[in-house]
Parts: structure tokens; C-alpha cells; sequence
């Protein structure tokens, strides 16, 4: 909803970007948003064109806004969050309908956000980063499997459980720090149970391959250091 105009239709919004990047005819830039709105899943295509966000149910927001993504032929597609509010039911389909397009579009996803249980459902690679860097990066199986940094462990933790017997989740204690000139420190040290005075505090620990392409920034794994810079 914020992400649309709410005084521009659904089909001017995909239009407008068809023409800055595709072509100025009005007429083949309608046909080509009609055709996106359909191959996205939306209903009734020609009444959808003309509606305004406000009309639309979340999910079919998302799909609008997948729509007006696609309707250049990236080769990258930035989803940031594009699950978030939707219920359970609606962001499965939407996580459906990107694989799907992706696998039609011959494209890339990078796909940004906090959900670890969207990111096992749809990622090859994972990056997880802390306070603006990367602190581990791996394959998606390989990271579930076997998470070596404290941030990403304490990540895994703090999921909801089937049958979890009424245990309480684990909170990662602390708040993030400010992020404006951060000390040359591990990010995560203020935080972090297993914090090395003298070590976690003194350097940014480097992102090293601990084999099978699964790179950690960690002192526990390694004592390599980021380069400082006068």
C-alpha cells in the first residue's frame, strides 16, 4: 500500500515505467502492462488495469507491484521484504509466483529480509549481515545445517517451534548498536555470548572461507583481521 500511488491507477503506475525504459507508443505499452498484470496472476486484467491500490487486497498489491518490477526484463529483481503483512496463505503464493517468474524470466532474486523461513522456502545463498557487514555467507542447506557465527546461531534460536513444549524463545539480549562511525570492533561483540576481550573488541574480525565456500567473520573461527585504513 505505500509503495503504490494512492491517485494513479494500478495500470498507469506499470505503464509509466514500460515507457520511460521500453517504448513511448501509450497503445503497445498498455498491451505489454495487461499481458505483466496477467502473467502475474491477477484477475480480469482490464478492470485491474483501471483500479486503484486502495481497491486491491494486499496480495494482489504485491502481484501489482511484481508486475511493475518484471515489466522490463530485469536481470536482477531486488525484493526487499515483499512478504511482509501478507498471511501466511498469500505469501506462499507470492514466493510460488516469483520462482515461477524467475524460472520464465531467466533472472536473479536477491531477496532481503528477516524471515529465515522464507529464506530456507526460496534462497541458493545466504548473507547474513550485522550492523552493515557480512558476518557469514554459505549455502542455504549448508547454513541451517551448520551456522557458525554467535548472530547466526542466536538467528535460529529465537524460531517458533511445532511442539516446542512451551519453551521460551531465546532472545538475542542487547540493542543493535548505533550505526554511525562504528569503532574498529566485531559489531556483534556488545552482544555476543562468547565476546574475547582484547580480540573482539580491539579489530573487525576478516570473512574467511572455512571450507565448501562457508565464510565467517569470527574470531572463535579464525584470527584474521580486516585491514585498517589510515
Amino acid at each position: 500500500m505505500t509503495s503504490l500511488s494512492p491517485v494513479h491507477t494500478i495500470g498507469s503506475q506499470i505503464v509509466e515505467a514500460i515507457r520511460l525504459h521500453i517504448t513511448r507508443d501509450k497503445r503497445k505499452a498498455k498491451g505489454l502492462a495487461l499481458d505483466m498484470i496477467n502473467r502475474v496472476g491477477i484477475s480480469n486484467p482490464r478492470q485491474r488495469f483501471d483500479e486503484y491500490p486502495h481497491q486491491l487486497s494486499g496480495g494482489m498489491r504485491q502481484r501489482a507491484m511484481i508486475a511493475m518490477a518484471l515489466s522490463c526484463s530485469p536481470s536482477l529483481l531486488i525484493a526487499d521484504e515483499p512478504t511482509t503483512a501478507l498471511d501466511v496463505t498469500v505469501q506462499a503464493q507470492i514466493l510460488e509466483l516469483m520462482k515461477e517468474l524467475q524460472d520464465e524470466f531467466g533472472m536473479a532474486i536477491m531477496y532481503i529480509t528477516h524471515d529465515l523461513g522464507v529464506i530456507a522456502e526460496i534462497a541458493d545463498e545466504v548473507n547474513v549481515m550485522y550492523l552493515g557487514r557480512v558476518v557469514e555467507r554459505a549455502s542455504t542447506r549448508e547454513l541451517f545445517k551448520n551456522p557458525l557465527h554467535p548472530y547466526t546461531q542466536r538467528l535460529l534460536k529465537s524460531i517458533p517451534r511445532l511442539g516446542g513444549g512451551g519453551r521460551r524463545l531465546e532472545a538475542i539480549r542487547g540493542n543493535v548498536p548505533v550505526p554511525l562511525n562504528p569503532p574498529a570492533q566485531c559489531g556483534f561483540c556488545s552482544r555476543c555470548d562468547e565476546f574475547m576481550a582484547g580480540a573482539c573488541d580491539a579489530a573487525v574480525p576478516a570473512l574467511v572461507d572455512m571450507g565448501s565456500h562457508h565464510y565467517v567473520r569470527c574470531y572463535l573461527h579464525s584470527q584474521e583481521s580486516e585491514p585498517t585504513h589510515a
